[in-house]
């Protein structure tokens, strides 16, 4: 009602006329519909002596009366009030239609080519230069473009007629009617314009010249549609992709990356049908002119390269406290250390756990291989140094996806209250806050020793380090320039200390009080800076720290006893619990003991502690073995094993022309001569009993599951049903796997062994 009233105050008197044409257009029944009719309904109604503030002399030329709208029968006032607001609907509409005129102009302009836009304001500055020039002769000002046009060319035809007969020339009658119509926009009496300018706004090399048409049509479209009209159109539509292209990118779309004439050749001698062909010039400009960076790269490069070419995402962490988010990677160090044990060269897997908020190394772990050892302990000592952390965020690589990470009942991320958080396949750019720093601080330390094997080591310097490391090794069991693990120990912990007290870039830059300057936050003050604002982290307590971290498995108490890793473990308070399930935690490193609690099955969790089982000389070994030390016996004798076996082919490929039992060739007789007496030969004859017959093979037997796997690896077509069967619940099993892949099995080769002997 007040978009109504509002639209009314425009108009609040209205002539009998007017009212008869509104009810007319409004078919209202009550009120007639010309205006004799109309001011005769006046006249009865008595509107004409009500006064000036309703009825009022009609102004201007014509004269008569005029009434206030509030006098219009209701029907009558409804349908001005009708009008009203489709009138101002149609001005919204029309408003709105504009602003999307503008925008879209705005849109073409911006996607115009260099050389249109060029031709554009070419254009638009002959033009105005037109209009300017016009609005400075008084003679012209009154004048319509068309005229004004018109005036110009003729008054500069008949000043070169006259110029031509005054050189005495005689013009024919063909020729003074060109000259009447001239086709050129010449120089008017005192119109100045760069000819540069006038041939870029012609836009055409065959016809420098700008008609008078041309420029009427100029003008009309600048009045109609804008300065976005005067662009020059193309010249001819886009055409389509030849069909026969996808066909070629079969050739072309390859992660070899053939150039376009080789994928091209490739295609052609396909022979396709005429329809399906292309040429090479099409190619190329399809390639140049029809596709993207992207789209010419699809099927040349993987989804991870792709990647790196795509738009992404920023995360931000300002509003997060530290300790949110964990992040942890593997890495293998990039240089050769001395192993603690055998002093042989080997390459470290550390693993890294870094703070996502403040980028700073919160803990770290040195092992063989990633594992999920290797993990836990990483994540044990950022845990005791620096808090639990809500968000453990890592990839999916075996060491982080296990039955001890994830497990409801026993998994270290339900005990420790941590939601862990894999990245997607093909993603590591989602993790690039611990992607980079993993690779930039540990190959910096890496270039720091002579061992360093990376990819910039020179060869030279490779190859000499290598042989001196090998010979030292050779002569005297170790090599003085291989670093001892201790070392190299303390080298980690000081390249962690260095990395945080350096300054990030990616951090919140801050007044350094020693120096009193600006630079950007190291980890450590990023760190402090949050603990001075009121962060407080989630402590892991004293108490606890050592047992909260030990893994534990669901086991049965019989008789006292609980199994681990083949041993059994005894103590007498457990036979209160007999066929009662427990949870019995271990130590990687330590196998003389377990820790035995009760099974909480309303949380899932180890409850209280029952006590510390002893081994026992009942078990499978009278020496208690730990879970690492019989995974380096089972590696160690499987590769003996293999030793053997190598050993034996080879001692055999050696002797095998001495065992070969073969009597001499025996020349035939000559049919010319007497029959001659054999030759007496020395030779040696084997003699064989096989009175007895062929003995029965014997079934071979093997001392552990890494060893049948060893065997099976080097003789997949000798394994049995039950073999196969073994193996395959070996596969099945976490523990199992844990112990292939410490013994130097590669589980997947077995997996796809099995999978074909199946």
């Amino acid at each position: 009602m007040n978009d109504m009233s509002s639209a009314l105050k425009s108009q609040e008197f209205f002539s009998a006329e007017e009212m008869a044409e509104l009810s007319k257009e409004s078919r209202v029944q009550n009120f007639p519909h010309t205006g004799r009719r109309a001011r005769a309904y006046a006249q009865r109604e008595g509107w004409d002596q009500l006064g000036s503030d309703l009825c009022r002399k009609r102004p201007g030329r014509g004269g008569g009366v005029e009434y206030h709208y509030s006098l219009m029968p209701k029907a009558l006032r409804m349908a001005l009030e009708a009008r009203s607001i489709r009138n101002m609907l149609k001005s919204r509409h029309k408003d709105a239609v504009e602003a999307d005129q503008l925008q879209m102009q705005s849109i073409k302009a911006t996607s115009l080519s260099a050389r249109a836009r060029a031709v554009m304001e070419a254009r638009a500055e002959v033009l105005a230069s037109i209009d300017g020039f016009a609005a400075s002769k008084a003679e012209y000002r009154s004048f319509g473009i068309r005229k004004f046009l018109k005036a110009q060319i003729d008054y500069a035809t008949c000043q070169e007629i006259e110029a031509r007969r005054n050189a005495g020339e005689i013009l024919t009658a063909q020729e003074a009617q060109k000259l009447a119509r001239p086709p050129l926009l010449t120089a008017m009496d005192g119109f100045q314009l760069v000819p540069e300018r006038l041939a870029t706004a012609n836009d055409r090399r065959s016809k420098p010249e700008i008609k008078r048409a041309t420029l009427y049509n100029w003008f009309k479209a600048l009045d109609e549609r804008g300065v976005i009209a005067l662009a020059p159109q193309p010249a001819h539509k886009p055409q389509p992709i030849p069909p026969g292209f996808a066909h070629f990118l079969k050739f072309y779309a390859i992660g070899s990356k053939p150039d376009a004439p080789d994928a091209w050749r490739a295609y052609m001698n396909t022979n396709p049908p005429p329809e399906l062909q292309i040429t090479l010039n099409q190619v190329r400009y399809i390639l140049r002119h029809k596709l993207n960076n992207i789209e010419k790269n699809v099927g040349r490069e993987g989804l991870l390269t792709l990647r790196s070419r795509l738009s992404y995402v920023t995360r931000t962490t300002e509003d997060m406290w530290p300790t949110t988010i964990y992040s942890a990677d593997g890495k293998t160090f990039d240089a050769e250390i001395a192993d603690p044990v055998t002093k042989r060269p080997i390459r470290p897997e550390i693993t890294t756990v870094i703070d996502i908020v403040t980028r700073k190394v919160v803990g770290i772990s040195l092992s063989r291989s990633e594992t999920q050892k290797a993990v836990a302990e990483a994540l044990r000592r950022s845990c005791v140094s620096h808090g639990i952390c809500a968000i453990f965020y890592v990839d999916r690589g075996p060491g982080y996806r296990n039955q001890a990470m994830d497990a409801d009942v026993s998994g270290l991320m339900g005990r420790l209250g941590i939601t862990k958080m894999h990245a997607a396949p093909y993603g590591s750019q989602a993790k690039g806050r611990i992607e980079r720093p993993n690779a930039t601080i540990w190959d910096v330390l890496a270039k720091r020793l002579p061992t360093y094997i990376g990819k910039d080591m020179d060869k030279e310097a490779g190859d000499r380090i290598h042989k001196l490391t090998r010979r030292e090794l050779k002569q005297f069991g170790q090599s003085a320039h291989l670093p001892d693990w201790e070392t190299f120990v303390r080298l980690c912990d000081e390249r962690v200390a260095e990395y945080n007290a350096t300054p990030h870039r990616s951090l919140p830059k801050f007044q350094d009080p020693e120096t009193g300057r600006q630079r950007h936050m190291s980890p450590n003050d990023a760190w402090d800076a949050h603990i001075a604002s009121g962060f407080e982290p989630v402590p892991v307590e004293t108490d606890e720290a050592d047992d909260l971290f030990r893994p534990y498995e669901i086991r049965t108490v019989r008789r006292a006893q609980v199994q681990w890793n083949t041993n059994t473990y005894f103590h007498h308070d457990l036979e209160v619990h007999h066929e009662t399930k427990v949870m019995v935690g271990y130590d990687y490193h330590q196998g003389d003991k377990v820790w035995v609690r009760e099974f909480d099955v309303t949380t899932g969790q180890p409850g209280r502690l029952i006590c510390v089982a002893e081994f026992m000389g009942n078990a499978e070994r009278y020496v208690p073995l730990s879970y690492e030390q019989k995974a380096l016996e089972t590696r160690t004798n499987t590769r003996l094993k293999r030793n053997d076996v190598k050993r034996d082919a080879i001692t055999a490929e050696r002797d095998a022309e001495f065992l070969l039992d073969h009597a001499p060739m025996v020349p035939f007789a000559d049919l010319d001569q007497p029959e001659r007496e054999p030759v007496q030969q020395n030779h040696l004859e084997i003699a064989v009993d096989n009175s007895a017959g062929p003995k029965p093979a014997r079934r071979r037997t093997f001392a552990s599951d890494e060893e049948l796997a060893a065997w099976a690896l080097d003789h997949p077509d000798q394994l049995s049903r039950n073999q196969i069967d073994l193996l395959w619940e070996c596969l099945n099993s976490s523990n199992a796997r844990e112990l292939f892949r410490m013994s130097g099995i590669d589980t997947e080769a077995l997996r796809n062994l099995l999978r074909a002997v199946a």
